[in-house]
């Protein structure tokens, strides 16, 4: 009984210590900079906590060959290489604020064959690309190191660029459902450079907030690590 109620405690303790999202703030520089440090084995790490999420974001996206696609923050390539596979006949662009995580992208493509895709520097708050100009944009856990009160910018500029009716798919840290995935909203407080300044968060009421749809949740867990994939889509106005 005491083992039980202890464990009870516990859960409710790190239930509360994760209904609120941690601060961060933008620093361009700071940003690149940890990224370059954690390149070099940043696949190893998506393989054991993200490659779960990210094969949902490929799930969800339901790509139609011949489609305008564009993934925002590529990192190394290990998603946009997946999109490449099922866009053969369309045009794949990626955008990557990081130097060291795009040269491995670029690397990494280069062995790929295909010759229909685009990859470039970018930055999610100022998208180098007009409106109404793709049938889908993804997004591979970027929205989770950025500041809250920066989601509806960058949100927006994703229903910008977007076609009416055009659909959105990301994925970020969440909160998790289980007691072992609020360990991760510990790590992220107390240890936050460990994980280049990602926490869990909740997108889907600002993607709601800019004008998109909401299609699907999912929560997922990888390793006790807790993701969210969402889609959803713009308006067809």
């Amino acid at each position: 009984m005491r083992t039980e109620l202890s464990y009870r405690k516990y859960n409710q303790c790190l239930t509360f210590m994760d209904s609120k999202v941690l601060n961060r703030k933008f620093n361009e520089h700071e940003v690149k900079d940890s990224y370059a440090k954690v390149a070099w084995f940043y696949d190893f790490w998506a393989l054991l906590t993200e490659s779960k999420a990210a094969g949902k974001v490929i799930e969800q996206a339901n790509i139609k060959n011949g489609e305008n696609i564009l993934e925002v923050a590529v990192g190394t390539g290990q998603l946009f290489k997946e999109l490449l596979k099922r866009n053969p006949n369309g045009t794949n662009t990626g955008t990557e604020l990081s130097p060291g995580m795009l040269s491995r992208a670029k690397k990494r493509m280069s062995k790929s064959g295909a010759d229909n895709y685009t990859l470039e520097t970018g930055n999610a708050y100022r998208l180098p690309f007009e409106d109404n100009s793709f049938d889908l944009l993804v997004n591979n856990f970027m929205l989770d190191l950025l500041p809250e009160e920066d989601f509806v910018k960058v949100l927006s500029e994703f229903y910008r660029v977007l076609k009416p009716g055009g659909r959105a798919v990301t994925a970020t840290m969440a909160f998790g459902q289980k007691w072992h995935n609020k360990i991760w909203h510990w790590i992220a407080k107390q240890f936050p450079g460990l994980l280049t300044g990602c926490r869990p968060v909740s997108v889907s009421p600002y993607l709601e907030k800019v004008g998109f749809s909401v299609e699907k949740v999912q929560q997922i867990s990888q390793n006790t690590f807790p993701a969210e994939v969402i889609a959803a889509r713009k308006s067809n106005v």
